[in-house]
């Protein structure tokens, strides 16, 4: 396999894995805060919460696991297309949204997996709000969540400018992309986190699509034509 068959073939798992990824992040996002409408006042509180419909919240949890496995190799394939074009933004929005996966990751095992522990063992809010009261003040803790949050909103939104400044994408794109991260962050309420996820996915079927795009429009690798034989 020469090296054009093998950027083709690494585009095509990258629109997928941006296609698949995208759907899985908004179909959690929207199952969320469909089954959980209510933010709670204490972060303790989600104890209570989980322990009201633990079963969705497996569910939940086990989505958001799946879209956060299919988004790292996403991220990292876009950066990888965009590497030949415009490396300064593949390295910077890559390395800022890989990070933000990767914490995002431990506080989905740190919020989700833990509160679901402790509603399925029958821990009451109360006796666990000492536990979350130290969590909430840790400054690791603290300082893995402003990475989540900053690496995911900065990489995603870099890569997606990047996509579009490279010709891969049309200007909506990261522009979705931008509203969608804005209103998950200062929005509230049922419909707003509905059309936060509307919103993301149509972005990352607008990055799947542009990847795929330029994967078609690669000249096929030629053959040679052997030289005719002297007489």
């Amino acid at each position: 396999m020469d090296d054009s068959t093998g950027r083709r073939r690494s585009r095509r798992l990258t629109a997928g894995a941006l296609l698949t990824g995208g759907v899985m992040y908004g179909a959690a996002n929207a199952f969320y805060w469909v089954m959980f409408p209510d933010d709670v006042a204490d972060t303790a509180d989600n104890v209570t919460v989980a322990a009201g419909h633990l079963g969705a919240w497996r569910v939940e949890t086990v989505l958001f696991a799946l879209a956060h496995l299919l988004l790292l190799p996403a991220m990292l394939g876009l950066a990888a297309t965009l590497g030949r074009r415009k490396p300064v933004v593949a390295t910077v929005g890559g390395a800022a949204s890989l990070l933000g996966l990767y914490f995002s990751t431990v506080h989905l095992w740190q919020y989700n997996a833990f509160f679901g522990a402790l509603a399925g063992g029958g821990v009451e809010a109360d006796t666990a709000r000492p536990v979350t009261t130290a969590i909430d003040g840790d400054p690791f803790v603290m300082a893995s969540f402003a990475v989540w949050l900053l690496g995911w909103l900065v990489g995603l939104l870099v890569l997606a400018f990047g996509a579009w400044r490279a010709r891969l994408v049309a200007l909506w794109v990261p522009l979705v992309l931008t509203a969608g991260q804005v209103l998950d962050l200062v929005g509230t309420g049922v419909p707003v986190k509905v059309a936060v996820s509307v919103l993301m996915v149509a972005g990352f079927v607008g990055l799947a699509l542009g990847v795929e795009r330029s994967r078609a429009a690669e000249a096929p690798t030629g053959t040679a034509t052997p030289a005719t034989a002297a007489a």
